[in-house]
């Protein structure tokens, strides 16, 4: 699995409920980053894309997705100081990928 609810499972008791809507906020929170991100990318406003990807950070963190908020760590620094920029896409993709992945996976789970 690409996401590893064991975090959110401990914090909350192992309450479905919270855990429910801690997935429906990733799933939103996906959906805004998909608009945002590419379009920043494209505006060339990497300061603000790597403030977003700070935030996705956390929002992957606590889905357990480590090796995703690592890409976002790393676009986090690397915007922030507009080096590497042809790295950017890649970034945000496999973000991207891997978070719809992992919205599929957590379907019907809780």
């Amino acid at each position: 699995m690409i996401a590893d609810l064991d975090y959110l499972k401990n914090m909350s008791g192992g309450d479905s409920k919270f855990i429910r809507e801690m997935i429906e906020l990733f799933r939103e929170q996906i959906e805004e980053y998909k608009a945002i991100m590419p379009d920043l990318l494209q505006k060339k406003k990497y300061l603000e894309l790597s403030k977003v990807a700070h935030k996705a950070k956390s929002s992957v963190a606590v889905m357990g997705m480590t090796e995703v908020a690592e890409v976002l760590k790393n676009l986090e620094i690397l915007a922030q100081s507009g080096k590497e920029v042809d790295q950017y896409k890649s970034m945000i993709d496999r973000f991207l990928d891997q978070s719809q992945l992992a919205i599929k996976e957590l379907d019907g789970t809780y």
